[in-house]
């Protein structure tokens, strides 16, 4: 019993992370507000007021950090979306001490260039720090240090899926040792170099082995008795289980679970972006988009200029797509590509080293300026900032036929970018599995659509423009 409890500990160490963010974080503001008090002089007042600033900064930080989940293991998941959930939540928690501030009416003790200065350098050394870790951990993950031994149950077209992506990412420090499946046709085969050893009764032999940190189950909604069956298992060794499940076994929009009357119910076909979540998202849109807008006019007028001197006219590439409710709209994009006639009815989906880009034009799309156009199509409430991506229309009547559930796409605003961009799912679609991953995400996002996941998406952007692996 002993044993099962020590490993099974050894599992467990989320409070570990938790712990020792929190420290750091702590630290990190402390630090800076010693920097400051250095940097500027302050009257004896205002040094007794920085300490008890500090005390309630350390505080809001630890309580708004915890439910933007920046407290837990970021094993497996990318730093762009740690980034984007610490700076949203930073600026909370800067809102937060700045109205303590104010409401304590220090501002002479305190002035607010140093008060500013603190909260902007403790942000920057908590995401220098945050970032070296997540950097470092990642390199020696690809070394095959603090690897997390899994086991995967279920061989389906998903299990392969899952095996190559953790084959083709080592530095999420997740390792496979094992593959089981019920199907006796499949045992002996081999999925990307992972031998299919057998069903049920070799995978409880299996989870003697002491490496064994997580079983994962890729089976198909439809076999709850496997799912029951294998979860009882490992409960009795003390194994975790994490189950991946196949969305589009289910034609569900959202399969969230709400209560009403005390039974749970789970929404089979809910459109959230409906009513005042509507106006929130045209308002953002609107707000956002000329933020944007402005930011971009000293960059889209250079842009111009250069298209039409190194490769003529037109400097706008236009398109017909799909938008909200399957109505057809025209796309804004800088031209990247040699002007042809009759554009429409060649839709060619670009490729890594297309003869057809123009030397400018793959620049552009390598960081995403040939985007910036679209931001008239925000404004003119045909695209949304964030939200599914529009494809060519014929595209769009072929990914219609092979993926279930891709029309519910149409239920909100064609995006910029979105959930599944930030996910590297963008580029080149080579087989029928890369739009199915793509539609997955763009489902993800209009079931669990808020303003705060919007803002995630768009700061995830920023770090993507320069770090995406498909960005080309």
């Amino acid at each position: 019993m002993l044993h099962q409890n020590s490993r099974f500990l050894t599992k467990e160490y989320a409070g570990t992370v938790e712990v020792v963010s929190k420290v750091v974080d702590a630290c990190s503001i402390a630090f800076c507000a010693y920097m400051i008090y250095q940097l500027f002089d302050m009257t004896v007042e205002g040094t007794k007021y920085l300490p008890l600033l500090v005390l309630i900064k350390v505080l809001f930080c630890f309580i708004i950090f915890r439910e933007g989940q920046l407290y837990r293991s970021w094993r497996g998941r990318p730093y762009s979306d740690q980034f984007s959930r610490l700076v949203l939540s930073y600026i909370l928690s800067g809102v937060a001490i700045t109205g303590v501030w104010l409401m304590l009416s220090i501002q002479l003790l305190i002035p607010p260039f140093p008060f500013f200065l603190w909260l902007f350098l403790s942000l920057l050394l908590i995401i220098t720090i945050r970032a070296c870790v997540y950097t470092a951990v990642r390199q020696l993950r690809k070394k095959g240090i603090n690897q997390k031994k899994i086991i995967v149950f279920g061989a389906g077209n998903l299990g392969k899926s899952l095996i190559e992506q953790i084959r083709k990412s080592p530095e999420s420090g997740y390792q496979v040792l094992s593959l089981f499946d019920n199907d006796e046709s499949l045992w002996g085969k081999k999925i990307n170099y992972t031998k299919i050893l057998g069903g049920t009764r070799k995978f409880t032999k299996a989870l003697e082995n002491e490496e064994v940190c997580e079983v994962w189950l890729t089976l198909p909604l439809r076999a709850n008795s496997n799912v029951e069956e294998i979860v009882n298992i490992c409960s009795l060794k003390n194994v975790s289980v994490r189950l991946i499940p196949d969305v589009f076994d289910l034609s569900l929009l959202n399969h969230s679970v709400t209560e009403f009357l005390g039974y749970p119910v789970i929404d089979l076909n809910v459109n959230r972006m409906v009513g005042v979540n509507l106006i929130l998202k045209r308002f953002e849109d609107i707000a956002l988009g000329l933020f944007f807008f402005l930011l971009a006019i000293p960059l889209m007028i250079p842009i111009s200029i250069l298209i039409l001197f190194s490769s003529g006219s037109p400097v706008i590439f236009k398109q017909k797509r799909l938008g909200w409710d399957g109505e057809v709209f025209v796309i804004y994009k800088f031209r990247t590509m040699i002007f042809m006639k009759n554009g429409d009815a060649d839709t060619r989906q670009a490729e890594q080293n297309d003869k057809r880009f123009t030397k400018f034009g793959k620049l552009l799309r390598k960081t995403s300026l040939d985007e910036l156009p679209q931001i008239i199509n925000v404004l003119q409430g045909r695209m949304s900032l964030v939200g599914p991506r529009p494809h060519a229309l014929d595209h769009e009547e072929t990914f219609k036929k092979q993926v279930k559930g891709y029309v519910r796409r149409y239920k909100v605003k064609p995006g910029i970018t979105g959930w599944a961009q930030v996910n590297d799912l963008r580029g080149q679609i080579n087989n029928i599995e890369d739009i199915r991953r793509r539609v997955q995400h763009d489902l993800f996002y209009i079931e669990n659509w808020s303003v705060w996941f919007d803002l995630r998406i768009i700061l995830t952007t920023v770090i993507k423009v320069f770090f995406s692996k498909q960005a080309w």
